[in-house]
C-alpha cells in the first residue's frame, strides 16, 4: 500500500509539463522540481516545446524534446531545441550530463492549403467548383464555402484539395 507521500508524488507528476518527470524526482528537490516545471511551461505556453525524460542512467538524463504546431509558424532548429532543453534542465541538474534527442516540427505538405492557394490552383488547372464537388463526391456548397473562406478547413478536407489539385 502506498503512503500518503507516495501517493501525493504520484498526483504531482501525473499532472506534469514534463513527462516521465518521476525519473529524476529522486535526485531534486521540491523547489528544483517547481523551477523544472516553470520553464518548460513558458517553452509550451510560447512555443509549443515539449520535454519527456526518456531514462537516467550513470549521472546523464536522457530528455526527448519536440515542437508542435504554433500559431506563429516559426520552428526551432534541431540545435535550437537542445539549446532550448539545456536552458531548462542545466541549472537544476547541476553535474548531470544532459542527453537531448531533439526532434524539429516537420509542416505537413497541406499547411500551404488555404483560400488563397484553392483560387490560384483552381485557376492553374481550369477546375471549377462544380467539377471538384461531383468528383469527390462532396456537395457543392461545402466546396464553395471552403474555397471562398467563409468555412474553415479540418486537416482532412485540406488534403482532399491537396491532392486532388496536385494530380
Amino acid at each position: 500500500m502506498q503512503s500518503i507521500k507516495q501517493r501525493f508524488v504520484a498526483l504531482k507528476t501525473s499532472m506534469s509539463i514534463i513527462q516521465g518527470i518521476e525519473i529524476i524526482s529522486r535526485q531534486l528537490d521540491d523547489e528544483q522540481l517547481e523551477q523544472l516545471e516553470n520553464a518548460a511551461a513558458v517553452h509550451k505556453d510560447q512555443n509549443n516545446i515539449s520535454f519527456r525524460i526518456e531514462k537516467f542512467e550513470e549521472e546523464t538524463v536522457y530528455i526527448e524534446t519536440t515542437q508542435s504546431e504554433t500559431r506563429s509558424k516559426k520552428y526551432a532548429s534541431d540545435a535550437t531545441l537542445i539549446k532550448r532543453t539545456h536552458e531548462v534542465f542545466d541549472k537544476c541538474l547541476p553535474g548531470f550530463k544532459i542527453e537531448v534527442n531533439p526532434a524539429a516540427f516537420i509542416q505537413t505538405p497541406t499547411s500551404v492549403v488555404n483560400p488563397a492557394w484553392l483560387d490560384k490552383k483552381m485557376k492553374e488547372k481550369g477546375v471549377r467548383i462544380k467539377q471538384i464537388a461531383f468528383e469527390t463526391g462532396v456537395d457543392r456548397d461545402s466546396i464553395s464555402e471552403w474555397v471562398t473562406g467563409k468555412r474553415s478547413m479540418s486537416q482532412i478536407v485540406k488534403a482532399m484539395f491537396y491532392y486532388y489539385l496536385n494530380k
